[in-house]
Order: C-alpha cells, then sequence, then structure tokens
C-alpha cells in the first residue's frame, strides 16, 4: 500500500460546525482539476461557521475514482476570533483574520503548485442570518475575505454563503466517506465499491441552524427537499433540510425572548432551564439582536433584563416546545417540525458538533438508553449553580447552558425528527 493511501485511510477528520470540507472537495474540486496520475494535487476550504472558521487542506492523486477524488487530510488551522459574521461591523478585520491560516498554507503546498491549489470558502448559518439582517454588510464581509485571500498565490475559487440544504448535504457526504460507505482500499491495492455498504445519516447542530440528511426507506415525495448526488459512480437520493434558526445559540436566545414575553411585568425573569443561583443580566438590544426573534415595535435598547435560574428541569423541557411549531406536524406522518415535510427517519445516524458536546458532557456519549438520556439529564438540571461551580472548571457562558441545551437536543430528536422508536440507532460523536 503506498504512503499516500496509508494515509488515505488513517485520516481522521474532527466534525465540527460545517463539516462539508471533504464534500466541498469530493463535489466541486473534481470539475476543474486536470487529470496528473503521479503527481499529488492539494486544495484548501474555508470553513465559516457561525461561531468561528477554520482552514482545512487536502490533497489527493490526479487520477480519480469514478470520476470523484480519493482524499487526504493535510492541515487544520483554526482562525482566531469569531465567525466571520461577527465582523459586520468591520469587514475588513474578516479578512485580516484569515491571514495566520493562509500564512500555515503557504508553508506547506510546494511553491510550484501554489497557483494551481484551489481554494474556497464556504460560510453557513451565521452569515444567512447576516444576510437576512443586512445584505449590505454580508457582501462587504464577503468582499473583504475576497480580497484578502486573492492577496495569496492560490488559485482562489469564490468565497459564498452555502444554503442549508448543501450545508445538511455535505455532511452527510463527509460522514459516508469517512465511514467508507462509498468507497474503500482492499488488501489487494485496489479502491472498490464495498458490498453491502452502510449507509449513515447526518444530524448537525450549530449555532445558528440544525440540519438533518438521510437516504431514506421510501421514495422522498417533496423533490425540493432531495439531493441527487452522484459519487464514485453510484447515484444517491438524500432527504436533507436546514432550519434556520434552530442551532443552539439562536434557540437559547428564542427561549429568552419566549420567557420575558411570558412574564408580563414581573422581574427578574424566571429561567427553569438555567440552574438556582445563576443570574444573566441582558440589554434588550442584545436580546432582540437577531432576526430569528421578533421585536417589539417600541423598546429601549439600553434597558437590561436579568435571567434568574430556578433548576425546573419538567418546565424547561416544556418551554422547549414552545419555541418550535409543533402542531403544524402533529397529524402529518411525513413532518419534522415548523410544518416542514420529512419521511421517517431511516437507518444509523451520526450526531455531531452541539449534538456531541453537549452529550459528551453528560457523560451520554457516545450512545445512551433513553430513559438513562432522560434521567442524568433531569438530575443535572436540577442542581444548583454553586454545586456546579465547586465541580466543574467549564467557562459560566458553556456551563449555564448545558442544561437548556440537552433539553432542547431531546426536544429536536424525539419531537422533531420523532427518534422516539429508534433512540438507539443515534451515534454521538467528535469525529469519525
Amino acid at each position: 500500500m503506498s504512503m499516500v493511501k496509508q494515509v488515505a485511510l488513517a485520516a481522521v477528520v474532527v466534525v465540527m460546525g460545517c463539516v462539508g470540507i471533504i464534500a466541498l472537495i469530493l463535489t466541486l474540486v473534481q470539475h476543474h482539476l486536470v487529470d496528473l496520475p503521479h503527481r499529488m494535487q492539494y486544495g484548501m476550504v474555508f470553513d465559516a461557521g457561525s461561531t468561528h472558521t477554520s482552514l482545512y487542506m487536502y490533497r489527493w492523486p490526479g487520477n480519480k475514482e469514478n470520476n470523484t477524488g480519493v482524499v487526504s487530510q493535510m492541515l487544520v488551522c483554526d482562525v482566531d476570533g469569531d465567525g466571520i459574521s461577527s465582523y459586520a461591523q468591520d469587514p475588513p478585520g474578516a479578512g485580516l483574520s484569515l491571514r495566520k491560516c493562509l500564512e500555515s498554507a503557504l508553508a506547506v503546498v510546494p511553491a510550484n503548485q501554489q497557483r494551481e491549489t484551489p481554494v474556497y470558502l464556504g460560510a453557513t448559518a451565521g452569515m444567512r442570518l447576516l444576510q437576512l439582517q443586512n445584505h449590505t454588510q454580508s457582501h462587504q464581509v464577503l468582499e473583504q475575505v475576497t480580497k484578502v485571500i486573492q492577496g495569496y498565490p492560490f488559485d482562489f475559487r469564490g468565497a459564498r454563503i452555502l444554503s442549508g440544504m448543501e450545508e445538511g448535504a455535505y455532511g452527510w457526504i463527509t460522514i459516508n466517506y469517512l465511514q467508507e460507505s462509498f468507497i474503500k482500499y482492499t488488501f489487494e491495492g485496489e479502491w472498490v465499491s464495498p458490498k453491502g455498504r452502510k449507509i449513515w445519516g447526518a444530524l448537525d447542530m450549530g449555532g445558528s441552524s440544525t440540519q438533518i440528511a438521510f437516504t431514506p426507506g421510501q421514495p422522498v415525495q417533496d423533490p425540493a427537499s432531495t439531493l441527487g448526488p452522484k459519487l464514485y459512480g453510484y447515484q444517491y437520493e438524500v432527504y436533507t433540510h436546514s432550519y434556520l434558526c434552530y442551532g443552539k445559540e439562536q434557540a437559547m436566545r428564542q427561549l429568552r425572548v419566549h420567557l420575558l414575553k411570558m412574564s408580563g411585568s414581573t422581574r427578574p425573569v424566571k429561567h427553569p432551564c438555567y440552574h438556582l443561583g445563576y443570574n444573566l443580566t441582558l440589554t434588550l438590544g442584545d436580546l432582540y439582536d437577531s432576526p430569528c426573534v421578533a421585536r417589539p415595535v417600541t423598546f429601549n435598547p439600553a434597558s437590561e433584563v436579568t435571567f434568574t435560574g430556578t433548576s425546573e428541569p419538567l418546565r424547561c423541557l416544556n418551554q422547549m416546545k414552545n419555541i418550535m411549531n409543533l402542531t403544524a406536524c402533529s397529524l402529518a406522518p411525513d413532518c419534522g417540525f415548523n410544518g416542514v415535510y420529512q419521511p421517517p427517519v431511516s437507518g444509523n445516524f451520526f450526531a455531531f458538533s452541539t449534538y456531541y458536546y453537549t452529550f459528551d458532557f453528560l457523560g451520554l456519549a457516545p450512545q445512551s438508553s433513553l430513559s438513562q438520556a432522560t434521567t442524568t439529564i433531569d438530575t443535572f438540571c436540577k442542581r444548583t449553580w454553586d454545586s456546579l461551580k465547586a465541580e466543574y472548571s467549564e467557562k459560566d457562558k458553556y456551563l449555564r447552558d448545558y442544561c437548556a441545551s440537552a433539553n432542547y437536543i431531546m426536544t429536536v430528536l424525539l419531537d422533531g425528527y420523532k427518534f422516539n422508536q429508534t433512540w438507539g440507532n443515534i451515534y454521538f460523536q467528535r469525529q469519525v
């Protein structure tokens, strides 16, 4: 086995944010590169998620297997700072934030191949929200990252905002590529399609959106929610949907706005998902700073509101159902939430990003029974803030949200996606 193929088989890809990095290379690069059978080729993707940006570099042999590249990972570089959407008021800063990782890439790609090395930037839900909020600012941010990347000797192929459907599909492709569901290397030295291939579904939850993608056990009834990627000579039918505004951070924001609305004039606002003894004070300007929530007709952005924890897990769980429209799907068998068509879930699933980080913290990853998950979450949510601070060194902004995040995940998976009878098919994984 050649060293290149050993690396390809041994590659471990950390699945975070928008995971479809390999997928971008597999599905986009194949249409542009000239075959160079005896020469390695390189490609890079900036994964510009809602909370952070990372640069991934890959290389692959010039020849392809059924017109799709066999890829190995060469470099991962985390960009300093928050996601590029956070630079809405300072677009040049978004471009400058990428320089450190571009310099790292220069040191890896051979000088005589830099001009032919493609670079893409794919932005996800954070930029989709900014585009809804202020189209001019989102355009300026993309302009500035384009300007900086074009200043380097690479073959820049563009910076764009991925659709939710693309994000979900790329996650599905990445998972199955790494699981060798599409193609595998034999002891005889050949790449072959595996017999009895096992295709995995993908569950992703970022800061601003959440995605589901899988191959259904029945034909998809809504053509608008299906993609048919052809990989390694085989055609697939993939159902995928992205729920914008239902990533973890935006869901937590929606919950706070709902609790404030329901509280009337009572202050401080009781928060059942926060632990007894914890208080969070926000300005109304910060609270309503998102297109995912409805603003009052008139309000003072400088006014403050305090949320105080009450450690009530059952009420927390019930409140989560108020930020999702579940009634629109109550009588429809093929429905997720918010009235969105979804065929019944089928097969095994990898759940990553927020799904993994929350369940791993609670000791429920990679798998646990439904009763164990319910009991563990209930017990954790009843604890006081002082008891948590005495045991954990996590930052407050993360520690405060594990109870809320866990109950939100349970609501999405059970009431939304309907994993009630197939809970054991979900694997909460950080990496493949």
